[in-house]
């Protein structure tokens, strides 16, 4: 089974998330942010720093996360009030939403394949827009064109999308994102599997949302997660998701890709250095080596 590091659930600092996690015996990562920039909205200074540390501690990034379609999906109707100024409001929201999503498509799409190709990533991490409160379980045509037109862009360059299974947005359980992927049916876009997320917005990742998702997969992500009485979810290092089932299912498949630690705890390294521990035992209790 292959581990990976999120660089930035360790550091901030790129150099320092690399250097403990070469030291803790990971050589794989997976690149999201460093300091308060964003893949691949990096200084030039930042890139080539990157590429002297590959060499230099023998790592490799096997995937990028640019928050790509993390946003709002406007549509091409706006909502409408009675009273001018209010009106007015709401189209300046409904143009600044479809600005950013016109960014995301033409100018962050290709910029982040371009890096992925760049530093030898195979996978670019991507959402599937934040939901509307329209409560339907199927999201709008509009979204299914848009995610076919960058997964052939993806297919074009020899590089997978993985759209992130994520709360509050249309692919936030195994159900929605196999409904979401089965209408795209492009094999450029896969899933990245993230079982707290699922977690938090209602699903059983395990058996559950991982059986509906399972042909997909892609890639996932190492998190745990408690609702606590209240209904709100806290992170943890060993919580509600059933991660020794998932990992055994995991090793049955023969999924071949990476897990991907991502912890969102503090202390930072101290969280990750546990995760990394509790995945590995995990890992080794399913009878599967890990590297």
């Amino acid at each position: 089974m292959k581990i990976s590091l999120i660089t930035d659930e360790i550091s901030a600092d790129l150099e320092t998330a690399i250097e403990l996690g070469v030291s803790w015996g990971v050589r794989d990562f997976e690149l999201r942010s460093v300091g308060v920039d964003r893949v691949p909205r990096f200084p030039d200074y930042q890139k080539r720093r990157l590429k002297e540390l590959l060499e230099e501690y023998q790592a490799v990034v096997i995937a990028i996360s640019p928050g790509l379609f993390k946003c709002p999906f406007p549509g091409e109707t706006r909502s409408r009030f009675s009273v001018q100024a209010m009106d007015h409001s709401l189209y300046q929201q409904w143009h600044s939403a479809n600005d950013l999503v016109r960014f995301h498509r033409e100018e962050l799409l290709p910029e982040s394949l371009e890096y992925a190709q760049e530093i030898g990533a195979k996978i670019v991490v991507i959402f599937s827009f934040q939901r509307d409160d329209a409560g339907s379980a199927s999201a709008p045509d509009e979204i299914v064109a848009i995610l076919q037109d960058a997964a052939i862009q993806a297919e074009n360059l020899g590089l997978q999308l993985a759209v992130e299974v994520e709360n509050g947005f249309w692919a936030d359980s195994g159900e929605h994102t196999l409904d979401l992927l089965s209408r795209v049916d492009r094999a450029g876009l896969g899933v990245n599997w993230d079982p707290g997320n699922a977690f938090e917005a209602g699903d059983i990742p395990y058996p559950i949302g991982y059986r509906a998702i399972q042909k997909y997969l892609k890639h996932l992500h190492f998190k745990d997660i408690l609702r606590r009485s209240d209904g709100k979810c806290d992170y943890a290092i060993e919580g509600h998701i059933d991660w020794a089932g998932q990992i055994k299912a995991l090793v049955h498949d023969g999924y071949p890709g990476h897990i991907s630690i991502e912890t969102h705890m503090q202390p930072k390294v101290r969280s990750a250095e546990l995760a990394l521990q509790r995945l590995r035992f995990l890992v080794q209790s399913a009878g599967a080596p890990v590297s």
